[in-house]
């Protein structure tokens, strides 16, 4: 327990590394409602995930540009191509689910 200043207490939450990688979404959220979550490895914390102090006011090309400037991401350059669609074939007449179902019995 850790008492805060307003004389209340709180337990910290504590998450093991394969915890996190399970139930990452539950985590996040938490630290979306203003929670620090610990993480831990062999009963030692080694890092921690807590809210970003105004993070919702700055526009999104803004916190990209500066991920990019401090190195921690790589952004895109020009267009993903298009992909063709796959070409299906039917053979003979059925399709390839009807002789499935009639293989499956």
């Amino acid at each position: 327990m850790t008492k805060v200043a307003t004389g209340a207490t709180y337990k910290p939450v504590n998450v093991g590394t394969k915890e996190l990688k399970n139930r990452l979404s539950h985590f996040l959220r938490l630290v979306r409602e203003g929670e620090t979550v610990n993480v831990m490895d062999r009963a030692e914390v080694v890092a921690q995930i807590r809210p970003v102090r105004g993070a919702r006011a700055r526009l999104d090309e803004q916190v990209l540009r500066e991920l990019e400037r401090d190195g921690l991401i790589t952004r895109g350059r020009g267009r993903v191509p298009d992909f063709k669609p796959v070409r299906t074939r039917r053979r003979g007449r059925r399709t390839l689910s009807e002789m499935l179902i009639e293989d499956r019995g």
